[in-house]
């Protein structure tokens, strides 16, 4: 009994990751691409630009997780043992990750394993596993696969909650703004000067 109770709770334990990562995963895609109507050309290149620069920012680790399944595809057929290191290597790195999160304010774990020092190191491995591997065409077809894709989700993806308001749609409240500062003090002038007027109407006239 005590064995099969064991195994009904790593089942159960099993399954709620399972379905912890899976709503994650559903989440990151609508975040990643909601709706047809989330992507739009820029006003101009600049805006482009703008645009591009921000959404590597927001979006990075979304692109970083599509180029490394792109070199992990394109490893799969002939480069097993690649494809195992590197993926001990990435559950390596999310460990550290899971660390930073769990002590974010660990002094001692910042300094001794910098984040920059643990992507240099990170790189490094990979590229001299590809290299020794003689997969450097595969690194380049992945990404000649996914660059197109990240400079154009990039470039045209618009993020509504990041996005302030446009420079027309600002000037246009603000002229709403001041239209109604202007009737509002009107009306408040007319009700203050109403009962002064009225009050002179109603009071005798001293003869001259």
């Amino acid at each position: 009994m005590g064995a099969a109770g064991a195994i009904r709770r790593a089942a159960a334990s099993a399954a709620d990751r399972a379905c912890a990562g899976a709503r994650g995963f559903r989440r990151a895609l609508a975040r990643f691409a909601p709706r047809p109507s989330a992507f739009a050309p820029a006003a101009d290149a600049e805006a482009a630009a703008v645009r591009a620069m921000r959404n590597l920012r927001t979006f990075r680790f979304h692109y970083a997780v599509l180029q490394w399944a792109l070199l992990l595809a394109s490893l799969a057929p002939r480069h097993r043992a690649s494809v195992v290191f590197l993926m001990a290597a990435s559950k390596g790195l999310l460990v550290y990750g899971g660390l930073l999160k769990a002590f974010p304010n660990s002094a001692l774990l910042r300094r001794l394993l910098d984040r920059r020092l643990v992507a240099a190191v990170f790189l490094a491995l990979v590229l001299a596993d590809i290299v020794a591997a003689g997969a450097v065409a595969n690194l380049l077809a992945a990404l000649a696969a996914g660059v197109p894709i990240v400079v154009l989700h990039a470039s045209f993806r618009v993020r509504d909650d990041l996005e302030g308001p446009s420079p027309e749609a600002a000037g246009e409240n603000g002229k709403d703004d001041e239209t109604a500062a202007v009737v509002e003090k009107k009306e408040d002038g007319d009700v203050e000067a109403g009962p002064t007027r009225r009050s002179m109407a109603a009071a005798p006239r001293s003869p001259k």
